[in-house]
């Protein structure tokens, strides 16, 4: 197959996820993994499919090898991240951290690899229990080895993120991460919430604001904690699902079908149009919520109501290249529903289209 012309109109991109394994050694109660284990393909990325990003990765800023599994689980995971560093990118991965040996965590100062995030849902033992096959703990002792052995090497890299799912049940710990996070040598926080509910005994811990009031009183809660987290040196952004009543849909027809669009324009937080996701299998969609490893229909809930959860991929790395698929008419037709507002299914069930965000965010923060 040639490959030439296409790669000539590779885009530019601020950032690629991929994902290089579904696999995971822990069974979070949120994730998507664990509520759809009987339908749920663990699959490991072949090198040669990432190889074929070459093109692509020479023309993007950050490179993040992190899916739905855990990266680790991947046995060539360093192959991947010298082979995206060689194209000039900077690669970051997000870890529930209990993999990393101290061998590992040397190998991660050594390779400078730029982002290394710990995946967190609480800052005490409720930690562990949600977070089922993980360690508060170890996470903590994973944080303290980097940082050793960054000061032992001189470096600054890889930095501490740490991504934070702030569930309903653990809103009181909001106000108490700054200063439990500042003295670990953290230099990002990034909080985000339950978008992803995949099962009905979820529904109570999403943070879905009904209305104004309820959304202000959050906001607010949110804005405070990130002052805080500033006060202290801590970076931190939240993300915040507006209330449904800002946004208006309306029907209408083509031809025999009615469709509904959204008529208000959500910020995405994917950031669809300079990055996308690359899931193990080789295909590439918009972002990671619209392509999960599943081998049968799934239903989630969207505002309350079961809801088909809609599959959305525009090609496969191995069939075709990154730039192929990214100028393809369907992949180009979709980006500017977006511009225009007028998004359909699966992007107009999201709650991440009714995402709103705190004045601390700054462009391309990435967890």
């Amino acid at each position: 197959m040639n490959w030439y012309w296409p790669s000539l109109f590779t885009p530019h991109l601020d950032w690629l996820q991929v994902e290089i394994s579904t696999h995971c050694n822990a069974a979070c109660l949120y994730c998507p993994r664990t509520l759809y284990a009987s339908c749920w393909h663990n699959y490991l990325m072949p090198l040669d499919i990432f190889r074929q990003l070459t093109p692509v990765l020479q023309k993007t800023r950050l490179v993040y090898l992190q899916g739905w599994g855990e990266p680790f689980t991947h046995p060539a995971f360093f192959e991947f991240a010298s082979l995206a560093k060689a194209a000039g990118c900077q690669v970051g991965t997000t870890t529930n951290g209990m993999l990393l040996s101290e061998e590992l965590c040397w190998r991660l100062v050594e390779g400078q690899i730029d982002i290394v995030a710990f995946s967190l849902a609480g800052i005490d033992g409720t930690n562990d229990q949600i977070r089922q096959g993980t360690s508060l703990k170890r996470v903590l002792a994973c944080i303290d080895t980097l940082n050793r052995f960054k000061e032992r090497r001189g470096v600054d890299k890889p930095a501490i993120h740490i991504a934070y799912l702030l569930l309903r049940s653990r809103l009181g710990d909001v106000e108490a991460l700054p200063s439990f996070l500042k003295p670990l040598g953290i230099n990002h926080v990034v909080i985000s919430t339950l978008d992803l509910i995949a099962d009905q005994r979820l529904a109570d811990e999403a943070i879905a604001p009904v209305d104004e009031e309820e959304y202000e009183a959050l906001r607010r809660r949110l804005d405070a904690t990130i002052a805080a987290g500033h006060d202290l040196g801590l970076p931190m952004h939240a993300w915040l699902t507006a209330p449904k009543s800002r946004h208006r849909e309306v029907d209408y027809a083509d031809g025999e079908a009615k469709l509904s669009i959204s008529l208000t324009r959500g910020v995405c937080t994917e950031h669809i149009f300079n990055a996308a996701f690359v899931a193990a299998d080789g295909g590439v969609s918009p972002c990671v919520y619209a392509n999960l490893p599943l081998t049968a229909q799934v239903t989630h809930l969207v505002d309350g109501k079961e809801t088909i959860l809609t599959p959305l991929k525009f090609g496969s790395i191995d069939q075709q290249s990154f730039a192929a698929i990214w100028r393809s008419p369907g992949y180009r037709a979709f980006r500017m529903a977006h511009q225009t507002g007028q998004t359909l299914t699966p992007c107009r069930e999201c709650v991440r289209m009714r995402m709103l965000f705190n004045q601390q965010v700054k462009e391309g923060s990435f967890v």
